[in-house]
Order: C-alpha cells, then sequence, then structure tokens
C-alpha cells in the first residue's frame, strides 16, 4: 500500500467515525435536542442546563413546575392530580429570575397548549438586576436554532458517555426513565434538623442600624418584576401563572435582623407583592406567616432549603387556596410579618 493511499484510507476512516457518531447522537439524543424521546429507549435525566432546553422543546405537556433548587423536590405526579395536568418539571438551580423567565417564555412560544405554571420566586432574589445571570458558562449551541454549532453536541465526550452510553446502559439494563418526580429531587441526599442547618451557617455580627429601601432599590425591584415576573402573564392570559415565594427558615431571618436588613427586606416583598396582585391571571402564594413551619429546623436542610414533605405540603395549600395573597389580604400578611420578624428572640436559635 502506498503512503498516499494509506492516508486516504485513514482520513476515510476518521471521516466515517465522525459521521457515525454524529448520526448516533441525533438518533439517541440524550438531551433532546432534535426530537422527542424514543419510545424503545430509558433516559436518565440529569445535567439540568443541558436537558431542560430539550425537555420544554420537545415533551408533550400542559404544565410547568420550574425555579430554582426550591424546586426541585416537587412531585410532578401530585401536581397532575391535584390539576388533572400532564406536567414536566425543569428546576434551574442557582437561577436567578431572569434565567428562569427565559426559559419559561421559551416553554410557552414552543407549546400552545399550557394550562399552568408553578413558578417559585425565591426570597432573595427580589432585589436582583433584571439582567442578572448567575451562569454564564450555558451551552448555547444546545439553545439557539444554528445547526452549524451542532458539532459542540455531536463530538463531545462527555456526553457521549454520560449521554449516549448511558442511556444506552440504562436500557439494557431495563431501567426505566427517570421520572419527574425523581428528576433533580435530592430530598434523600440530605439531612434536616438544627444541626445540619447550622453546621454551615455562620452569624454576621449584629449591626445596630436599621436599613431601608431607597429609591434605587425601588427602581431596580420594579425592573425585575416587570421584566422577569409580571411580563409573561401580561402575554398569555390563557395560562394561570401560579407563583410562591420560597419559604427560608428562621436563620435567614436572623441574619436579616443582625444586618439590620428585616424591614428592607420584607418592605421589598410589599412591593414586588402589590406588582403581582394586579395581574389577573396570576395566583400568588407565600407561607412566612406560617410561623410553626419556619422556626421548626427539622424542616430544613440548610438556612433556605425545605424538604421535600415542605413541598408535598405547598401543592396542598395551593390545591385549597390556603396561603394565598390578595389585595384585600395582603397588607395584614405584611403587618403581622413585621410585627414577628423583627421582634422574634434569635438567641434562641442557638441555645
Amino acid at each position: 500500500m502506498t503512503e498516499k493511499n494509506f492516508f486516504k484510507i485513514n482520513i476515510f476512516g476518521i471521516i466515517l467515525i465522525l459521521f457515525l457518531t454524529a448520526v448516533t447522537m441525533i438518533i439517541i439524543d440524550p438531551y433532546f435536542h432534535y426530537h422527542k424521546p424514543l419510545s424503545f429507549l430509558s433516559y436518565r435525566l440529569r445535567n439540568q442546563r443541558y436537558i431542560n432546553n430539550g425537555i420544554i422543546k420537545q415533551f408533550d405537556y400542559n404544565a410547568i413546575i420550574t425555579g430554582t433548587s426550591m424546586t426541585e423536590n416537587f412531585k410532578s405526579s401530585q401536581f397532575d392530580k391535584i390539576f388533572n395536568t400532564n406536567s414536566v418539571k425543569v428546576p434551574f438551580s442557582g437561577g436567578s429570575y431572569k434565567e428562569i423567565n427565559d426559559n419559561v417564555e421559551v416553554a410557552l412560544k414552543n407549546n400552545k397548549n399550557i394550562k399552568y405554571i408553578l413558578r417559585g420566586l425565591d426570597y432573595g432574589g427580589i432585589n436582583q438586576e433584571y439582567n442578572h445571570m448567575r451562569y454564564n458558562s450555558y451551552p448555547t449551541y444546545l439553545y439557539d436554532n444554528n445547526i452549524f454549532n451542532d458539532y459542540k453536541y455531536w463530538w463531545n465526550k462527555e456526553i457521549l458517555i454520560k449521554g449516549v452510553a448511558g442511556n444506552l446502559i440504562y436500557t439494557l439494563l431495563e431501567k426505566r426513565t427517570t421520572s419527574f418526580d425523581e428528576y433533580s429531587n435530592w430530598n434523600e441526599l440530605f439531612t434536616s434538623g438544627e444541626k445540619a442547618v447550622l453546621k454551615d451557617y455562620k452569624r454576621p455580627e449584629k449591626e445596630n442600624t436599621e436599613k431601608n429601601l431607597s429609591q434605587e432599590d425601588i427602581e431596580k425591584i420594579d425592573k425585575n418584576i416587570e421584566k422577569n415576573v409580571t411580563r409573561l402573564p401580561k402575554q398569555y392570559p390563557n395560562t394561570k401563572f401560579i407563583y410562591f415565594i420560597t419559604p427560608y427558615s428562621i436563620v435567614y431571618f436572623d441574619e436579616l435582623n443582625q444586618k439590620g436588613e428585616i424591614e428592607k427586606q420584607i418592605m421589598a416583598e410589599k412591593y414586588m407583592i402589590e406588582k403581582i396582585l394586579e395581574i389577573p391571571n396570576i395566583e400568588l402564594y407565600s407561607f412566612f406567616n406560617n410561623y410553626e413551619m419556619i422556626t421548626n429546623l427539622d424542616n430544613y436542610k440548610d438556612a433556605g432549603h425545605y424538604m421535600g414533605h415542605i413541598n408535598d405540603q405547598i401543592l396542598d395549600w395551593i390545591k385549597n387556596k390556603e396561603y394565598r395573597l390578595t389585595k384585600e389580604n395582603y397588607q395584614e400578611y405584611i403587618n403581622k410579618n413585621l410585627e414577628f420578624y423583627k421582634n422574634y428572640n434569635y438567641n434562641t436559635i442557638f441555645k
């Protein structure tokens, strides 16, 4: 064999391998970039920022559960039973208001049959910048419609091993596709209680000055809520948006108290509530006036994250319209919370 022929064979072999790899990736499509799940394959749902866009664009559903890690323990089956829906759960751990809203918008543009959107509004994210993105290393080639950058998907070693090979092994082992009850659910991986919550909590030094919302704060909140919370409900009046403010523990309020920021935070919440309640197709819930839950650290794995039984309870409360905020009751809710959280004896947490 001549050197020239040897070179041609090698080039042909490389091209053939690359072609077969790309075809395999397109057929298996572990992140649902091109098509719906294949009925004869079992899929491991993992890697939220890689797979959620495919779920949103390719799956059959009429309801969405979304938010940050505060929504990861929700069970789609429970939601579907309550609302008679076929829902998907697409959480974005650590996501900003903008990131979550951007993905809800993609869903609404791709699916005209969405009846309900359950979304958690992280309490600490109310006064974020409207364009804040915590994650800048997005796999954008999975989010756009540009086929010319899909090579990053076709010949991605990690996706080939964990996605393609992983799903094939999953199928051969006769395992079922990850359910949306299980997807991203971390409840069984952590323990709750005082020891777990306080383990990594660093209590700030006490500040004696009480901080208040500035005009700049109000303008920032206004822009964040308008662009990332109320805009889509206005554009899609036939979809019911169910928002709930994520109920952090009393330890979170201890940190606010130490920094002199309790009233500032609750006033920020009040401002957000007033903006949301102007939109008729939004139902808004908050549970910070369930003081028994907030002060019981057995419900939490850290200062903010509640355990799965609280997610279950939240769905039951929503089902029964409990803890719903309205124009008639929100001011009383704010006043009671100001009274409770400003006067709570936070030192008892550490005894």
